[in-house]
């Protein structure tokens, strides 16, 4: 079962709050300070193949700026793009705040929550934060799992299949004046996107023969051109 966080308590006492496990009502947990509610239970009965977590189904320990230390451990789901927790056997999800970064240390990985759009219309969910410079050049990287359908048999011998997670290309997002554009294996599209500086961006990939399959190499490629 999953339920709704409305929102992370970012600063109180200890021994302040009082817990409070009325149906329907908050529950204010001092130890691990957060504030639940109970105003939405989402059933998964369907029986599906596989787990839509990108970076496995365990729960890992994870700091968010400006947020209470004693965050519960959280994981991220690539199907729902949310980011889970659990408290009392139940399955939380985090609520979503513009602009909040969830930095899992052990992965050496940070998400951010953002509003973004790259021509299937807007966004609002979590990127994964490669290169951050907001005056210039950000680099994002979008992480998915799709729901496929099972197939039934149509003889009677074989068994029927599950609907059944699969993961998806990677996406990498470049940003530039709240802009975003698709970065592909198109060497053409990418100059385009350096506009005035394709110039330089030519000669630093001739240079240093970047690979636009490689994440270091497009890491390596952004953070030059937020020298210049």
């Amino acid at each position: 079962m999953y339920k709704i966080l409305i929102t992370f308590l970012s600063l109180f006492s200890a021994g302040v709050l009082a817990q409070n496990t009325s149906t329907g009502g908050n529950i204010n947990t001092v130890g691990n300070r957060v504030f639940l509610s109970q105003t939405k239970l989402i059933k998964t009965s369907e029986v599906r193949d596989g787990d839509p977590y990108y970076n496995g189904a365990s729960f890992l320990k994870a700091d968010i700026p400006n947020y209470s230390k004693n965050l519960q451990k959280l994981r991220y789901n690539a199907y729902s793009d949310e980011m889970e927790f659990t408290s009392d056997n139940e399955v939380y999800i985090a609520d979503k705040e513009s602009g909040m970064i969830v930095n899992f240390e052990d992965l050496n990985k940070k998400y951010i929550c953002l509003n973004y759009n790259f021509g299937f219309g807007d966004r609002y969910g979590y990127l994964v934060l490669l290169v951050s410079n907001p005056q210039k050049y950000s680099l994002y990287k979008r992480e998915k799992f799709e729901l496929l359908k099972g197939e039934k048999s149509i003889n009677g011998i074989n068994k029927d299949r599950n609907d059944y997670y699969s993961k998806e290309k990677d996406l990498y997002l470049l940003s530039y004046n709240g802009d975003f554009k698709k970065i592909d294996n198109s060497k053409k599209n990418l100059l385009e996107a350096f506009g005035s500086k394709s110039n330089e961006v030519d000669l630093y990939l001739k240079t240093n023969k970047i690979n636009f399959k490689k994440e270091s190499d497009l890491i390596k490629l952004i953070s030059y051109m937020n020298t210049l």
